[in-house]
């Protein structure tokens, strides 16, 4: 037995103790080389993972970020997409900012009131029924109540003021007092004597009854009369104009808000129009009787209803606007006046339209013009060719596949007009993209972010990268160097990982870190990740991860590198002791939460006042990374009080 183990370790050895001198150099050139050709299994050796650079440095104090923060608290300097608060609690509760949802309801109702005045404010020139008139008060009554919340509403709503978003009490009031609030409250002043007198002249002529009738005849024409008054609420239309911009900002398709610009420009010329055919027909209705008849009359609709004479006015004056015939003319000399007003009117606004339409459509085609030339070549170079119909078929399907991946996978990186962004709203866009993904990890918690919040901004603005790979793209391949986190943030289970030391494959979700240990240490890549599908996820380099956390330095600083030694650790005495393979997988929740844990008592341990104590009462950090101490960081160790 000892002979065969001094064979298996010290085989020359052997042969000088065993075999004569003469025949060694033979037999030891036969033997050893044998045993070069013969598979031998490798002896294992101990994981060692060696710390990043950054993680070494001796920590410094921080007193140079506290007096940076200490100055930029003393001359704050705004940026663009900053706000400005008031100090008041109750104020900040109250407050509305203008990009916000509840103040996008209230503008949407503000449109749809303006709309309503819009459309029915002249028709309240004619007597169409008395449902229609009963629905017309009520609806002025509800418009009245809105316009009349919608001052107290502005007055709590932020503004934007060159780029900063003004949200301080006695700023928004002045702005409104220097704004709207004049027109308004002349608005809304002239809305309540309308009701007044409306309601009295109502009242008197129900006490009147049928011995008042001129009286009767007075109290509608002042009604009448009246009610055009309100034709000063279209005053606010120039607020309809704000308040649908607000509305449109929210989408963000291109189309789409093109699409909607041709809708507004054909809104407006129906609006035109509507406002047209009623002044055609109350020249008719109103006219005086002098002998001559109205288009109503030569047309043969004096005793129709209300909505057919509307209806035929509109068409009239729809044709007007563009080439189209109608079989009503103007007849008496009032008429024809309106008429030649109209046709110049339509002359200017119809080509306005077509050019706006047109304009329009160049740009919804400038924005595919680079797609446009790429298809058009490739159609080009396939008819060359001579290619079949499968393959060119097969050729269009995969182009028009790409265009749309093009569409819905674009980067920062992409868009170079983020680039100048000023370096404040850069972060706050940054933060809203980034600080989901980079509070996803296990080993983070709300108790880490809250220690240093510019520090978990720095690394949302400089650390992370967003990247896309296509189907049966490979991200990374067992046994290379590993210098970035990967973590899917769109895969849509299109992730499959796979290495020699697991046995099946594992579909990898959303929001998973692969390779974490290279945000601490050197790593090579324990298996391959590739996409089965088009892929969104973040890369975070380590080289970049720790070097931003070391020199920014403080608390959060101090937990992360206790927490990196304490993964490096588990992952040295996990790959010797055998207990699992140790892949690019992240810890477990259960094991990433003792990791944490472990961690802040560290942590507390380091801020606990330090005191002498017998060396039974004493341990050293090993004990907080599971009972092994690796040789290379035994100098790093400090003695602590037992807790």
């Amino acid at each position: 037995r000892g002979l065969m183990e001094l064979l298996d370790t010290h085989p020359a050895q052997l042969l000088q103790e065993a075999l004569p001198i003469k025949v060694l150099d033979r037999w030891g050139d036969f033997y050893l080389g044998l045993r070069a050709q013969s598979p031998r299994k490798p002896m294992k050796k101990d994981l060692q993972l060696a710390i990043l650079a950054p993680w070494t440095r001796k920590f410094s104090s921080s007193s140079k970020n506290k007096l940076l923060r200490t100055q930029l608290t003393r001359s704050p300097s705004l940026t663009l997409g900053d706000q400005i608060w008031d100090d008041s609690w109750l104020w900040r509760q109250i407050a509305l900012t203008p990009h916000g949802n509840l103040r996008l309801a209230w503008t949407f109702f503000g449109l749809l009131a303006i709309c309503w005045d819009l459309i029915f404010i002249p028709l309240q020139m004619f007597d169409i029924n008395s449902s229609v008139d009963s629905l017309i008060n009520v609806m002025s009554i509800a418009v009245f109540v809105y316009w009349v919340l919608d001052v107290p509403a502005t007055f709590i709503t932020g503004f934007d003021r060159g780029g900063i978003l003004e949200m301080r009490m006695r700023a928004i009031a002045h702005n409104y007092m220097k704004g709207w609030l004049l027109l308004d409250g002349i608005v809304l002043f002239l809305d309540v004597m309308i009701f007044v007198v409306l309601s009295t002249s109502a009242a008197s002529d129900s006490g009147s009854g049928s011995n008042g009738g001129n009286d009767s005849m007075g109290s509608f024409r002042l009604a009448r009369a009246l009610r055009l008054m309100r034709f000063l609420r279209l005053l606010r239309l120039h607020k309809m104009a704000n308040l649908a911009a607000e509305i449109l900002d929210r989408f963000k398709t291109d189309s789409f808000l093109l699409t909607m610009n041709i809708l507004r420009s054909l809104s407006a010329v129906l609006a035109l129009n509507h406002y047209m055919s009623c002044a055609f027909l109350g020249i008719a209705v109103f006219s005086e009787n002098n002998g001559e008849m109205t288009w109503i009359e030569i047309a043969g609709l004096e005793n129709t209803d209300f909505w057919t004479q509307y209806l035929s006015a509109l068409h009239w004056s729809l044709t007007q606007f563009m080439p189209a015939t109608n079989n009503i003319a103007p007849n008496t000399a009032q008429e024809r006046i309106f008429a030649i007003f109209v046709v110049l009117i339509g002359l200017a606004v119809f080509s306005s339209f077509v050019s706006g339409v047109t304009n329009t459509v160049n740009q919804l085609r400038q924005i595919h013009t680079e797609l446009f030339k790429q298809e058009s070549k490739m159609k080009s170079f396939l008819t060359q060719k001579s290619v079949s119909v499968d393959v060119w078929c097969r050729v269009q399907k995969f182009c028009r596949l790409r265009i749309l991946l093009d569409k819905t996978s674009l980067k920062e990186a992409d868009i170079p007009m983020l680039k100048d962004l000023p370096q404040g709203l850069r972060v706050k866009l940054h933060q809203e993209i980034y600080m989901p993904v980079l509070v996803s990890a296990r080993w983070m918690s709300e108790g880490l972010m809250e220690l240093d919040e510019p520090l978990m901004l720095k690394l949302c603005d400089g650390v992370l990268r967003e990247q896309v790979a296509t189907a049966t793209q490979e991200i990374f391949m067992e046994g290379g160097e590993c210098s970035e986190v990967v973590i899917p943030t769109k895969s849509r289970r299109a992730l499959i990982y796979g290495s020699s030391k697991l046995r099946h494959l594992e579909v990898i979700q959303e929001g998973t870190w692969l390779c974490e240990l290279c945000l601490w240490a050197k790593w090579e890549h324990r298996g391959q990740l590739e996409a089965t599908d088009m892929t969104h996820y973040m890369a975070i380099s380590g080289e970049d991860f720790s070097t931003t956390i070391v020199q920014h330095g403080g608390p959060l600083f101090q937990q992360i590198r206790t927490i990196g030694l304490l993964y490096i650790s588990l992952a040295e005495s996990r790959d010797s002791d055998e207990t699992g393979p140790l892949t690019d997988l992240p810890l477990s929740a259960e094991k990433a939460e003792d990791v944490r844990e472990r961690a802040a008592r560290f942590g507390q341990l380091r801020l606990s006042p330090s005191r002498k104590v017998s060396g039974s009462s004493m341990i050293g950090l090993g004990s907080f990374f599971g009972g092994r101490r690796s040789s290379r960081f035994g100098s790093q160790f400090v003695m602590v009080d037992r807790a």
